[in-house]
């Protein structure tokens, strides 16, 4: 008389099937699997040599800026600044190491050298190439109020107001967001379009209500209302 097969029996029984079948599988696909093994092999090298790669220009970007700040600010205590060398460097760390960190932190700096040099269409394409390169960088709204205010400075005022707009519809939540706003509406003002004027300031005493930027901009609307 057959005795019948108790449940540990039959899962081991389950377990050898399944070993077989996969031992079986291995073998008739041999060539296959070997080629999918080494293809992850590889995808995996080159995924460790890309991460290996960038940290490595990270790392070279980050000295070469800290260069860069020290030739501004002055190579020895006491020395004077060189903002040519400065820009030349930066601008060296802009193309150099495109895509890192430390070459975004670079080419704004090299817009807000230029800027202050009063050099304003090398500003402005600085500030723009930024915009282009790094349209999720972290300094994005920087980047745009220093285009908008090289602009104003140049007189285009209405080159200004499109910058500030534009950076506005996708970047009105950011930290900066109220000096934008505010610039925004300068620029209205200075273009003789007070209900536009007024109506940005209303955005800023709406969405900043505690700060400075909603005083000034009540202030603002204040002296537009009686003129």
């Amino acid at each position: 008389m057959t005795s019948a097969f108790s449940k540990q029996e039959m899962r081991r029984n389950l377990l050898v099937e399944w070993l077989v079948v996969t031992v079986r599988f291995v073998q008739a696909r041999r060539t296959a699997v070997l080629a999918a093994l080494v293809a992850l092999g590889l995808l995996t090298a080159a995924g460790f040599g890309y991460w290996w790669y960038q940290e490595r220009r990270e790392d070279e970007a980050s000295r070469a800026l800290a260069r860069a700040h020290s030739t501004l600010r002055g190579e020895q205590p006491g020395t004077p600044g060189n903002p040519d060398e400065a820009m030349k460097r930066y601008r060296e760390i802009a193309q150099q190491y495109r895509g890192t960190r430390s070459a975004e932190e670079g080419l704004l700096a090299l817009g807000n050298l230029q800027f202050e040099a009063g050099k304003m269409d090398d500003s402005i394409g600085i500030f723009g190439d930024y915009l282009t390169t790094y349209p999720r960088g972290r300094f994005r709204v920087m980047a745009g109020l220093g285009k908008a205010y090289a602009q104003e400075a140049k007189g285009d005022l209405q080159g200004a107001a499109k910058t500030l707009s534009e950076l506005l519809d996708r970047d009105k939540d950011d930290a900066f967001a109220g000096e934008a706003y505010m610039a925004l509406a300068r620029m209205y003002e200075g273009l003789k379009k007070p209900d536009e004027a007024m109506r940005v300031y209303g955005q800023v005493v709406e969405k900043f209500s505690q700060t400075q930027w909603a005083q000034h901009a009540l202030q603002r609307m204040s002296a537009l209302k009686t003129k």
